[in-house]
């Protein structure tokens, strides 16, 4: 048995867990020589804004509502931010995103590598008063794993959890699972193989407890959907902080949670979170002393550089590609105009003239900054997926209506985008863009964040400008959720080789073959069947004022205030 002691976690594995489906147009501009930042930042740079009023509270735009707060199911970078500092689980990322023990207090792993057995902490509580328990994990899990639940993250656990598959199906009970409660404060989880990232699994936020007494005492929707963490009378917490306050596509407010096991390293009393959808409106409020961070588009970032104030930044480690509905009318069905609608966007000119944040143009879905094989780079050795050809676009988008019986005229597709200003600017040069190589009108269609979600859910889109923020250091992230069955594959792409080849990959031991094999579904994927196409991998700019020190941001973590974040006097 190998055994782990919290202090050797300081060199533990690189970077992971959180993430998900993204809002677009959410950073932009190109930060002046040297003010860059990457995870907790330091307070060498003064802005020239001193910050909200209030001596107790900082306040940070979240840019959108937060749509699903229940670990169980939500899959979504905006909902993360909010249960990272609620919820504790069996890990939490350090500010240089590696994972330290939270809720455990030390675990052995099986000299397979597969089964992982914790020791948790007894002082911690839950908001009705009872202890933290292993029990609440596997309530968590098991719930997770029902088909019935339809979580769209539910994979994470049934695909990796031993007989998880099988639970899914039905087919066997709770006490057949790789995950039991040995007893009240020891848990043991089984894996189908080793994970290299299995620590980043257990502080990613499908990973979660639950408690069964308040998840069940909230009660369900209509269509039978559970109201847990929809209010803040049905909210279940045990982390640094809790919701006080929630006014719905508006703001929320969360204060210190005095019951926290670790309350005294909490520095900042109450944080405020704002979901302003609009650049302009969000500017006027960091300018007017209303919000202490916000995230800058183009505009933006040029108008602080004027102003000499400190901009940050930081690579999310995120994506931006076309997701196509794959299933929709014939149009969408033909890989070369899949492929031609990609290709018609000059995404080079994008980036330099929309963007101007010093993205980096994707040449496939997995981004450079992602770890690979034996201490690399995924991306060593993989060749450039698409051509960003504006030229041959037009010649390729003939070929395929060609093949369908069909003219331009007769083609009628939807681009479905968020509601934010950013977003809406996107959606309009993607369109003229499309209009002038390929002589085509694309209606878009601007939706609030949960409602841009739902229709992709839903398939109702033909076209959606995508954003994927990884939940885990490891290209699998990427690739997964494009399998048949994956509750995120929203372009119901289906190809069993494509499948076979993560499934192989999956129970791969050896690194470099794993990372052949993803590499070849990856061309598959992008290059082969263009179910996806991908345009940018993504550099975030923000400011803050003077009066929040030490907040982190990365790309697994885009808001966290319990490394040291302090409120500046």
């Amino acid at each position: 048995m190998k055994k782990f002691l919290i202090f050797l976690l300081v060199g533990a594995m690189a970077a992971s867990a959180v993430a998900c489906s993204s809002a677009p147009g959410t950073a932009s501009g190109t930060p002046p020589q040297g003010d860059v930042s990457s995870g907790t930042e330091t307070t060498a740079m003064r802005s020239n804004f001193a910050g909200t009023a209030d001596p107790d509270m900082v306040t940070v735009d979240l840019r959108a509502e937060p749509p699903d707060l229940n670990p169980i199911t939500t899959s979504d970078a905006t909902s993360a931010n909010v249960l990272r500092l609620t919820t504790a689980g069996l890990m939490k990322l350090d500010a240089n995103d590696q994972p330290q023990m939270d809720l455990a207090t030390d675990y052995t792993v099986s000299d397979d590598g597969r089964t992982y057995t914790f020791t948790l902490r007894e002082d911690a509580v839950w908001n009705n008063g009872d202890p933290v328990t292993a029990h609440d994990f596997i309530f968590a899990w098991t719930t997770g794993m029902k088909q019935e639940t339809a979580s769209v993250y539910g994979f994470i656990l049934y695909n990796n959890i031993l007989n998880g598959d099988k639970y899914f199906a039905g087919e066997i009970d709770e006490s057949e699972l790789g995950c039991r409660a040995i007893d009240d404060y020891t848990l043991e989880v089984t894996f189908n193989q080793p994970i290299p990232y299995a620590l980043n699994l257990f502080a990613f936020q499908t990973y979660l407890p639950i408690n069964q007494e308040i998840y069940e005492a909230a009660g369900t929707n209509a269509d039978g959907g559970s109201l847990y963490n929809t209010e803040v009378d049905l909210m279940g917490y045990n982390g640094p902080y809790k919701v006080t306050s929630w006014s719905h596509n508006s703001e929320m407010i969360l204060e210190k949670n005095e019951n926290y096991y670790d309350a005294d390293s909490i520095s900042i009393p109450k944080i405020r979170y704002t979901m302003m959808n609009d650049a302009n409106t969000r500017m006027n409020a960091f300018q007017g002393g209303e919000v202490d961070s916000i995230h800058l588009n183009a505009q933006q970032i040029e108008q602080m550089q004027q102003m000499n104030e400190p901009i940050y930044t930081y690579n999310n480690n995120g994506n931006w590609y076309f997701q196509y509905n794959t299933q929709g009318h014939a149009v969408m069905q033909n890989e070369k105009i899949r492929m031609a609608l990609g290709e018609a966007i000059d995404a080079q000119s994008f980036i330099d003239n929309v963007l101007r944040d010093g993205s980096e143009l994707a040449y496939g879905l997995v981004p450079t900054t992602i770890s690979g094989a034996n201490g690399g780079k995924y991306v060593d050795g993989r060749a450039n997926l698409v051509d960003h050809d504006v030229s041959g676009a037009k010649a390729l988008f003939d070929e395929g209506l060609a093949e369908l019986n069909m003219t331009a005229d007769q083609v009628q597709l939807t681009f479905v985008c968020d509601d934010t200003t950013d977003a809406q600017t996107y959606a309009a040069y993607f369109q003229q863009q499309w209009q002038e190589v390929l002589g085509i009108t694309v209606d878009i269609q601007p939706m609030q964040f949960q409602a841009r979600l739902d229709a992709m859910r839903n398939g109702n889109f033909d076209i959606v400008f995508a954003g994927w923020s990884p939940d885990y250091n490891d290209a699998l992230t990427f690739l997964d959720m494009f399998m048949t069955n994956n509750g995120n594959n929203y372009g119901k792409y289906s190809n069993t080789e494509y499948d076979n080849l993560l499934t192989q990959a999956m129970a791969e031991a050896d690194p470099a073959a794993r990372q052949a094999l993803l590499q070849q579904a990856e061309t598959m994927l992008v290059q082969e069947d263009c179910a996806v196409y991908p345009v940018y991998f993504q550099v975030v700019s923000y400011v803050h004022s003077n009066k929040l020190q030490g907040m982190t941001k990365t790309g697994f973590q885009e808001y966290d205030f319990c490394d040291g974040a302090t409120i500046s006097q």
